[in-house]
């Protein structure tokens, strides 16, 4: 629907009638070129809101906003307003940085402040001991399927990774269980 055009640049071009800004898509130029007037006018413009700034042949429609460029169909039923490119412009901005802080908390998760890991994994031959004890089976509900190894007094609450206070539960009894005591 709006796609940012990353190889949309202006280039400025000094020519017998003066100075032009011309809208180059790639390395072609676009068909679209400002007078110094113009172009400053543009760009005072797009500051505040998004600017359709070239409709081509080829059925694009190039807008400016915020100093970078977007490119949307120019097809009746694709046809975007200002108003409709920057609740999208707004909505990218807002997904990249929810990505941007999902990844800075699994980072968190991952390192204490001096970059240590916060929690140690559970010793093989413990998980080892844990699984016969329990007989490949969740101990709740005796399911096979997606197991995992729950801390029956859990880490936050000072428990151990031991085999006596390990037990094997399907995904689902554990997210029944949660971080209670069992």
């Amino acid at each position: 629907m709006l796609r940012e055009a990353a190889n949309a640049t202006i280039v400025r071009r000094l020519t017998l009638l003066g100075r032009r800004y011309e809208l180059r898509i790639g390395q072609r130029p676009a068909g679209r070129a400002w007078r110094a007037r113009a172009f400053a006018r543009l760009m005072e413009a797009q500051r505040h809101e998004p600017v359709a700034a070239l409709t081509t042949g080829a059925g694009r429609t190039y807008w400016l906003f915020e100093d970078a460029w977007y490119w949307s169909p120019t097809h009746p039923d694709q046809a975007l307003e200002p108003r409709d490119v920057l609740a999208l412009v707004r909505e990218r901005r807002r997904r990249r940085q929810r990505a941007l802080e999902r990844a800075h908390a699994g980072l968190a998760a991952e390192t204490a402040g001096d970059g240590t890991a916060r929690r140690e994994p559970i010793p093989r031959a413990v998980r080892q001991a844990v699984f016969e004890r329990d007989g490949g089976r969740c101990v709740e509900c005796g399911a096979t399927f997606d197991l995992q190894y729950d801390h029956v007094i859990p880490l936050a609450l000072g428990g151990a990774s031991t085999a006596e206070n390990l037990q094997v539960l399907c995904a689902e009894c554990n997210r029944r269980k949660g971080a209670a005591l069992a």
